[in-house]
């Protein structure tokens, strides 16, 4: 199903401020061959009455909207105008819109992206960045060697880049063992076959950094030792020095 959709707002100048808005909804399924058109009326943002082209007729939604759509209703020429706009504003529209709506295809850009410090011991995050796709409905899929995940996994809400195009953060937490391989799987409309990214720890600079912390700490822990030493052996010898003068003195 295809949504286009054309709208209208008039607003007045204080001191008695009002929003009206019209908004007119073309749904498509299959193709022109079957088109119902919704014409929304709305008063302060709120929804009053529509007319509804499967019904051909204008139904309310609010006591506000009653008067209205009996109003329209008991109007013969504005009732046979919205019905024929299902031909002259839907199907009449849709050949120019289709090309940006419906043939608008973008290919997903895919990254990944460890978002905590690398450890083998305990959890890690990582995170499968996918964006600049349209249309917005898309496939991700976590793999952990071939294997797809599922209970670790959770997925931002679909982000609107502004430019028509989608964005989508997928997120896996997990421990991570030497040799272990990660892959993102991305499927969407506008590729050809789904879009596989590996990504492989580097788990020989986690152990270097682990190697490299205590290397430091036991480097520092010499340091501390050695200075306790020396003030140790310094003291005593300042000791013994004193009870030697202490005992000549006595003589």
């Amino acid at each position: 199903c295809v949504l286009l959709t054309l709208g209208l707002c008039l607003c007045s100048s204080p001191p008695e401020d009002y929003v009206y808005q019209y908004k007119a909804q073309c749904y498509f399924r299959n193709g022109t061959d079957n088109v119902r058109l919704l014409w929304r009326h709305y008063y302060n943002l709120e929804e009053t009455d529509y007319f509804d082209s499967d019904v051909g007729l204008f139904i309310a939604k609010t006591e506000l909207g009653k008067p209205s759509a009996d109003y329209w209703n008991s109007q013969k020429e504005t009732l046979e105008q919205k019905r024929a706009a299902v031909d002259t504003v839907c199907r009449h529209n849709y050949p120019f819109d289709k090309p940006f709506t419906i043939d608008r295809k973008s290919q997903p850009n895919v990254k990944i992206v460890n978002t905590k410090t690398l450890d083998l011991e305990h959890e890690n995050l990582i995170t499968c960045f996918v964006g600049g796709f349209f249309p917005p409905l898309i496939k991700v899929t976590w793999l952990k060697n071939g294997i797809e995940e599922g209970e670790q996994v959770t997925s931002s809400e679909l982000l609107q880049n502004g430019d028509w195009t989608f964005e989508i953060h997928v997120m896996l937490e997990t421990t991570i063992k030497h040799g272990d391989t990660f892959t993102c799987r991305v499927e969407h409309s506008s590729l050809q076959q789904p879009v596989y990214l590996n990504w492989e720890p580097d788990v020989s600079e986690s152990a270097r950094n682990k190697m490299l912390t205590g290397i430091i700490g036991f480097v520092l822990g010499s340091i501390f030792i050695i200075v306790g030493l020396v003030v140790y052996l310094r003291s005593k010898k300042t000791m013994a020095h004193f009870s030697s003068v202490q005992n000549e003195n006595l003589m």
